[in-house]
């Protein structure tokens, strides 16, 4: 038998015992591509929640809207990651996905009364309670040996990446009134709410813990803050992995922020229109996370294949503005979609390789903590540089992927083996 065998023959066992986790991810983003895909045309167009003609303050606050989820799970990572090594992956999972039942029901109370104060609250709150991708993560680190890692974080962005066509496509059938009397905007989220609750079953169910001495190793209660987070930036072992991934963070997922407001103020496609291209752009990513991720992963180094699709995803960024015909537009996120699933599972590989196993949670936790602070950091800049032009998010960003790029490649090499 060779040496390969036995991970080989392993495959499946991880797969059945991180299933409940993937689903968590995929219901949670679910929930966060209605977010987007519902909150955009609202705040653009609708005047009951946002009663303002004004073009740019309605950017701005779709900015701000949209930021408040990434911006809490900015604080609500580094915690979760810290309590899962201290207390359990299991555990901790269990309870933020609790919890996220009741910020749905604040979501759906706030869409059907058009409360803008209570939505920004309820996604707010939301995102800290869904920073649980970290708990995620951790628990592939706890299970699955180096050789194979890549592959199963790109399971996580196999499962986020799925939700985002399921999300966009059922979120505009769901709000469509002319399908059904009583949908509206709040029913997608409604329909969320029974997929996490179900969700929430099955991991209390079926999901054993993967944290091996829970509740005696670990940081300690207070472990896991922001003090925490920030001190984690001066940690010479971890800081050019979190400045790396933090531009490449912003640049990825400020495209996921910028497009949709790109396609809506150009072409004026409606929602229907804008679903149907949202869960398109999920559709390489999917495929990409099924086999071309594993298939590049047991061939390439992670460091080549981050600099590579880092250097792709910024030019295709900047394609997508150039062409003048909305039809144009299958092709270029197509485009940047594909890389954009090789880079992000690479990200991750990369420090996880290189943190201790005491510290998976916590140093996954200050990534998620320094991706979301820059998914939050994009909305916000995507919000404000398109009162200057719709395009320049777009153009901006995918130069920061490309800076992103060159830094990988001025880095020390190191191959990331199985040895390590």
């Amino acid at each position: 038998m060779t040496p390969d065998a036995p991970l080989s023959h392993c495959r499946p066992i991880y797969l059945a015992r991180l299933l409940p986790l993937y689903l968590a991810i995929f219901v949670g983003f679910v929930g966060y591509s209605l977010m987007i895909t519902i909150f955009t045309p609202l705040v653009v167009n609708d005047v009951t929640l946002v009663a303002t003609s004004s073009t740019g303050t309605r950017s701005i606050v779709l900015g701000i809207l949209l930021s408040l989820y990434p911006a809490a799970q900015f604080l609500g990572a580094p915690r979760l990651g810290a309590w899962s090594d201290r207390f359990g992956r299991r555990r901790v999972l269990l309870v933020s996905l609790a919890l996220s039942v009741v910020c749905y029901v604040g979501i759906g109370e706030a869409l059907h009364a058009h409360l803008l104060w209570l939505l920004m609250a309820a996604s707010f709150a939301c995102g800290l309670c869904e920073s649980n991708i970290v708990v995620a993560q951790s628990a592939i680190t706890d299970i699955v040996p180096p050789s194979l890692r890549n592959r199963y974080f790109g399971y996580v962005y196999l499962a986020s990446s799925s939700a985002y066509i399921l999300g966009p496509i059922g979120g505009g059938l769901l709000a469509n009134s002319g399908h059904v009397g009583w949908f509206g905007s709040d029913t997608p989220f409604w329909a969320v709410l029974l997929l996490l609750v179900a969700t929430t079953a099955w991991v209390w169910w079926s999901f054993a813990e993967t944290r091996r001495g829970a509740d005696q190793r670990g940081s300690g209660p207070d472990a896991g803050g922001l003090t925490t987070f920030l001190r984690s930036l001066n940690d010479v072992r971890y800081r050019r992995y979190y400045v790396i991934n933090g531009l490449i963070y912003l640049a990825i997922f400020g495209f996921f922020r910028s497009y949709p407001m790109y396609i809506e103020g150009r072409f004026q496609l409606g929602l229907a229109d804008l679903s149907w291209l949202i869960a398109w752009v999920s559709v390489p990513i999917v495929l990409a996370n099924l086999w071309i991720t594993g298939f590049v992963s047991a061939r390439y180094d992670v460091a080549d294949i981050a600099f590579w699709s880092a250097i792709a995803v910024g030019i295709a960024m900047v394609a997508i503005v150039l062409p003048g015909s909305p039809s144009w537009l299958w092709t270029t996120l197509a485009l940047t979609a594909m890389p954009l699933a090789l880079c992000l599972p690479s990200l991750a590989t990369m420090l996880s390789l290189a943190a201790r196993d005491g510290e998976q949670g916590s140093v996954l936790g200050n990534n998620q903590s320094i991706q979301v602070g820059a998914e939050a950091l994009s909305g916000l800049a995507a919000g404000l540089l398109a009162t200057l032009d719709l395009r320049l998010p777009l153009v901006a960003l995918g130069m920061v992927s490309i800076v992103a790029a060159t830094l990988i490649a001025r880095s020390p090499r190191r191959r990331m083996d199985a040895e390590r």
